[in-house]
C-alpha cells in the first residue's frame, strides 16, 4: 500500500517505479509532485485512489494497467495540458470514477505496449 498523501508535496520527485507489492495507491499520494515527469503502475495495483497524482504538471503519460478496476475522483487533476492518459483497459471499467481524468486529456482504451 502507498498510503494517503505518503509522497505528497515532494517537488523533487522525479520517477517512481512502484514494486509489484503494491496493490493499493492512496488519496493524494504523489499529488502536488511538480517534477514528476515518469510512473509505472504495475499489474499488481487494482486501486487508485482520489487525486493520487493531481497537480504532477510535469507528468506526459501514465500507463494504466488492466489490474485497475477502481480509480477515483480527480486522479489526474490540474497535470500538464498535453497529459496522455494510457489505459490497457478496452474501455472504463464500471469501478471507475467518471471524473477520474479532465476532459481535455488524450484517453487511449485498449493501449498495448
Amino acid at each position: 500500500n502507498i498510503g494517503d498523501s505518503a509522497f505528497s508535496g515532494c517537488t523533487s520527485l522525479t520517477s517512481v517505479i512502484i514494486p509489484n507489492s503494491v496493490t493499493n495507491i492512496g488519496d493524494s499520494a504523489f499529488s502536488g509532485c511538480t517534477s514528476l515527469t515518469s510512473v509505472i503502475i504495475p499489474n499488481s495495483v487494482t486501486n487508485i485512489g482520489d487525486s493520487a497524482f493531481s497537480g504532477c504538471t510535469s507528468l506526459t503519460s501514465v500507463i494504466i494497467p488492466n489490474s485497475v478496476t477502481s480509480i477515483g475522483d480527480s486522479v489526474f487533476y490540474r497535470c500538464k495540458f498535453s497529459l496522455e492518459i494510457l489505459c490497457e483497459a478496452e474501455s472504463k471499467p464500471e469501478g471507475w470514477n467518471d471524473n477520474f481524468a479532465d476532459s481535455n486529456y488524450t484517453i487511449i482504451w485498449g493501449y498495448k505496449e
